[in-house]
């Protein structure tokens, strides 16, 4: 006799409300898996929490601080729902990182301890899967010219022998996007079913798994891919955990936008047909039309170069980008000489009789009309609600220029698109809040849950950190040089104190750099390590194992974890705030002002806030780390708005004396004697 839904839901509810204790309390499901487990009542409350989410089908805000356990405590009860009622859950992360921490960590360990038959997969974009079809052919049509190419593909046919997934992250080397734009499965010149390597395809047999799988583990990219295709990317699911989620924002609207180059442009006429080295799609098919459609890419390319010509002419070489207020007054001169390209390939397309060649021409063809389109609508720039700009990347060999089109506001599309239409919703990260309310992320997102909470972490703060503000250092807005140089002399005295083991965080590459170079008298001492010149993954691995001093912007800012004795001191360089004068950002603060809003105080602070708070959650991971975090910024001590920034930050001791810094790692040093 089956029971009635009802008396199911009560079940479940009476489960996650009382018996959460089963797998979080102490000496339950997990303490004995995890060393030094501790029984954290954020976590439990958190837990329970998601559990009425998923269990009353309503919309849930969690900001749960650092040491919170928050992946443990939403993974829990969307594991235990998804199996009683057979549902399937999409948790998106932001960083590879957290991904990585779920994917290894996290869930093997559930899989151990919590006793139950559950199944998940990892969810990529299908960019990221070798095609064993194109892989033969790339490697008969011998398309390419330099020795670098053929090492790789000579590499990959020696990989695919030993891989089991067929994922481009798994090769041992970064690929050209050469070899893999040759090598890498392509949506649109897919087979499918008619693939002789269907059976053995990596994709297929991946989304396979994800159709079966309760837990789908994504990205905020391909999460919102999925939203952008009309979830053609994704199984149907019925709840989704966005972790990380303050960057919901970003990530949708990069999704939401317009983007062109000149470079891209190029490259997608090189792979049809390059004249200099008589290779691509348009070489590899015997037909008399194939010579008419090799000129038309012929006109193209020289239509592209004209008109790109003609903007370099007008916006100059050098690097810039540049916020654009009105259509550009150029003809679009691409448009016709394209549009015969496209109806040139759609003719051709059925002369063609081997599939293999009839589905790259049909491809072809409806990229030379997405180009049409993309081009016509930034040119037009009859989007409403956009902002338009250009940028200039001067090259030694290639001048680059992208053209960029994006929504001002996303908040409506994830409203319309995502949060009317899934039913459960859980955002949760360790900064969501503001002046300890959430209303900045839900207004800048369009997200009204019917729950919300704020779980304080469970670090003892006051112990294990020392806050140190410098209000002696000249203002960023004064001469770049003398800025530069006091910067750089603390970070110097601050790392030399802490015997490297330090993190410098920076909103500019033009800092980072002139910091990094001032400070090159240490790396006779301690091992320098500047984004850019080494993997992330690579930096970090090697920051461990030696004391080192990490100099990194934006994406150390987040997703960076480094517990235990390696990482002891953490310097803020200055406050993150958005470049004002950043196309986007400038349109954002004017539509705040149009709407008669304060843009610094229901913008720039915000934002500014949520990402201090993630740079200060770099330094604690665990209870029994203890370090210093540095704030050079000397704004937070000389203007109003400090305050507020000090106050979003752990209680933790504050200091303005470097030498009550020395004082606080001897007494740490005693201590571990």
């Amino acid at each position: 006799m089956s029971l009635p839904p009802d008396f199911v839901h009560i079940t479940y509810l009476t489960m996650i409300e009382n018996e959460i204790g089963k797998y979080l309390d102490e000496g339950g499901l997990l303490a004995a898996g995890i060393k030094e487990f501790e029984r954290r009542p954020e976590q439990i409350a958190m837990a329970q929490a998601v559990g009425r989410a998923l269990d009353n089908e309503h919309h849930l805000i969690v900001e749960a601080g650092t040491g919170t356990g928050k992946s443990l405590a939403y993974l829990i009860p969307a594991i235990l729902w998804a199996v009683r009622f057979n549902k399937k859950v999409v948790v998106s992360t932001y960083t590879k990182t957290l991904q990585e921490q779920l994917l290894y960590q996290d869930i093997p360990l559930l899989r151990e301890k919590l006793k139950i038959n559950f199944r998940y997969a990892l969810c990529l974009g299908h960019e990221n899967y070798l095609s064993l079809r194109r892989l033969k052919r790339a490697s008969q049509a011998g398309l390419f010219v330099s020795p670098e190419e053929d090492g790789q593909m000579e590499a990959i046919f020696d990989w695919v022998r030993e891989t089991e997934t067929g994922v481009r992250g798994d090769l041992p080397f970064e690929p050209l996007s050469s070899v893999w734009e040759d090598v890498g499965r392509q949506k649109d010149l897919c087979l499918g079913k008619n693939c002789e390597t269907y059976n053995t395809c990596y994709y297929f047999k991946e989304r396979k798994r994800w159709f079966g799988a309760h837990l789908l583990i994504v990205n905020h990219h391909l999460f919102f891919a999925n939203v952008a295709s009309s979830g053609a990317v994704l199984p149907r699911f019925d709840a989704v955990i966005f972790d990380e989620a303050q960057n919901i924002e970003e990530s949708a609207t990069s999704f939401l936008g317009l983007e062109i180059s000149n470079s891209y442009l190029f490259y997608f006429l090189d792979r049809l047909y390059h004249p200099r080295t008589r290779k691509g799609v348009l070489s590899r098919i015997e037909h008399d039309y194939v010579i008419h459609l090799r000129n038309l890419v012929g006109v193209v390319r020289q239509a592209v170069d004209s008109f790109f010509t003609r903007i370099f002419e007008e916006y100059g070489l050098k690097d810039r980008v540049l916020r654009l207020y009105k259509p550009l007054a150029i003809d679009n001169s691409i448009y016709i000489p394209m549009k015969d390209l496209h109806e040139g390939l759609k003719t051709f397309e059925g002369m063609v009789y081997a599939e293999e060649d009839r589905i790259e021409i049909t491809a072809a063809a409806n990229r030379c009309m997405e180009f049409n389109n993309t081009l016509t609508a930034f040119l037009n720039q009859h989007l409403n609600g956009y902002v338009y700009w250009l940028e200039i990347l001067e090259k030694k060999r290639f001048n680059r220029i992208v053209f960029q089109g994006v929504p001002v506001n996303a908040a409506k599309e994830l409203r319309d698109q995502v949060f009317s239409k899934v039913g459960r919703v859980v955002l949760t990260s360790a900064t969501l809040t503001t002046h300890r309310g959430f209303e900045f992320i839900q207004e800048r997102i369009g997200f009204e849950p019917q729950e919300s909470n704020i779980l304080d972490s469970p670090f003892d703060y006051p112990n294990q950190v020392l806050l140190y503000i410098s209000g002696d250092l000249p203002e960023p807005s004064e001469e770049i040089e003398k800025y530069a140089s006091a910067v750089a002399n603390r970070c110097g005295e601050l790392v030399e104190i802490s015997r490297g083991r330090t993190l410098i965080l920076f909103t500019s590459y033009v800092l980072m750099h002139q910091v990094f170079d001032r400070l090159q008298h240490l790396s006779s001492q301690l091992q320098l390590l500047k984004q850019g010149e080494v993997p992330t993954g690579q930096m970090i691995r090697r920051f461990k194992e030696t004391p080192s001093v990490i100099f990194g912007t934006n994406s150390f800012w987040q997703g960076v974890d480094i517990p235990g004795e390696a990482l002891k001191s953490v310097i803020i360089t200055k406050l993150p705030f958005d470049v004002p004068s950043e196309p986007l950002t400038e349109a954002r603060l004017e539509d705040l002002r149009e709407r008669s809003i304060d843009p610094f105080t229901h913008y720039q602070m915000p934002r500014a806030i949520i990402q201090m708070k993630q740079g200060f959650g770099r330094l604690i991971r665990k209870q029994s780390d203890t370090g210093v975090v540095s704030i050079l910024d000397s704004r937070l001590i000389r203007r109003g708005y400090g305050k507020h920034f000090l106050n979003s930050l752990p209680h933790c001791h504050v200091v303005e004396d470097l030498n009550k810094v020395e004082d606080f790692f001897k007494n740490l040093q005693k201590s571990t004697r």
